[in-house]
């Protein structure tokens, strides 16, 4: 240990260096940097009641399940696009004068070597520019039913705007899912109701059928036969299939009238978004300080290592008996003149 002090008191220039430079540099960046806006929205999140959910887990809370398909939604270009045409961050995407330059451009375009505003994006490039910031939103559970979405924009309406627009497309996009479903049952069931009518149908007119062939079997006392039986037994058997799949499309049809309300889906949004103030520039430096101060000191300590296992010259006596195996005959004190 003592041979490593040794080593950072020899090159106290060359080992604080990277350390002073990281610190600058990190806390220029940051300072070169336009505003940014944190935009928070919450949601309110519960299991799916109308609807059966084949991938729900009984161990995730509802917030930790919603949560990670929102997370899978603002991977996708798809659900990126709808917000941001939601919430016309196409439209200020488009617009050049809508985005402020960076401390640096603006230095840039002081000195003629750049333009003082930001050039506006179409087509491709647009759509790669909403998606890049839309999917950049962070999504956390911050409760067990509870969602926040939080979106960073160069602008607080804009990014107020986003935030919220991410909310009201997922409540969308998790009753679209729903209606689809619903609506699949009930036409599922909607056939089925109608093939168990032809075939109760078909048994009634059997019965019918037989009854006009053997009158006698009318009579109340007349004591039924096993064909007469059976035709009873399965126009019964028709009759309460009816009587089950008619229930079920009931059901559907009562289920697919309520997703017609937002409210219904268990996903409602309990703190909308707002324009927030700009992020602390204080906070950043301090946070861009303390990364560049990090890794500064683990290039110190790597430089440390690196020197000590370098350097060869003996600096104790004791170190000529371990590593030569000789014992000195003396020393020369070092005489401060």
């Amino acid at each position: 240990m003592l041979r490593y002090l040794e080593t950072l008191f020899r090159h106290p220039l060359l080992l604080i260096s990277p350390t002073l430079v990281l610190v600058a540099l990190a806390t220029g960046w940051v300072a070169m940097q336009p505003p940014t806006y944190d935009a928070t929205v919450r949601l309110w999140v519960e299991r799916q009641q109308l609807v059966a959910n084949p991938n729900s887990n009984p161990y995730l809370t509802p917030a930790q399940e919603q949560g990670a398909v929102i997370t899978e939604l603002l991977g996708t270009r798809y659900f990126c696009l709808k917000v941001g045409t939601r919430s016309h961050l196409d439209e200020f995407l488009a617009n050049p004068y809508a985005v402020r330059p960076s401390l640096f451009q603006r230095v840039l375009a002081r000195v003629g070597l750049a333009s003082a505003t930001m050039a506006g994006l179409s087509g491709p490039a647009l759509d790669d520019a909403e998606y890049a910031q839309v999917s950049k939103a962070i999504v956390l559970d911050t409760g067990p039913q509870i969602v926040t979405i939080t979106f960073r924009g160069s602008d607080p309406v804009e990014a107020a705007n986003v935030a919220q627009a991410i909310a009201d497309q997922f409540v969308d996009e998790s009753l679209a899912g729903q209606r689809t479903q619903v609506s699949a049952e009930a036409d599922f069931y909607t056939g089925q109701v109608k093939q168990a009518q032809a075939q109760l149908a078909a048994a009634d007119a059997a019965i019918d059928q037989y009854l006009n062939a053997h009158p006698d079997q009318r009579a109340a006392t007349a004591i039924p036969d096993a064909r007469l039986t059976q035709l009873k037994r399965t126009d019964d058997d028709a009759r309460q299939r009816v009587s089950d799949l008619q229930s079920k499309l009931d059901k559907a049809s009562v289920d697919n009238a309520a997703l017609l309300r937002p409210d219904t889906s268990g996903i409602r949004v309990l703190d909308h978004a707002a324009p927030p103030a700009q992020n602390s520039i204080k906070k950043l430096l301090i946070e861009a300080g303390v990364v560049g101060l990090v890794l500064g000191l683990v290039i110190m300590v790597v430089g440390v290592l690196v020197l000590t296992l370098l350097d060869t010259t003996f600096r104790q006596p004791e170190e000529v008996e371990q590593l030569l195996d000789l014992r000195p005959v003396g020393t020369v004190p070092k005489l401060m003149s």
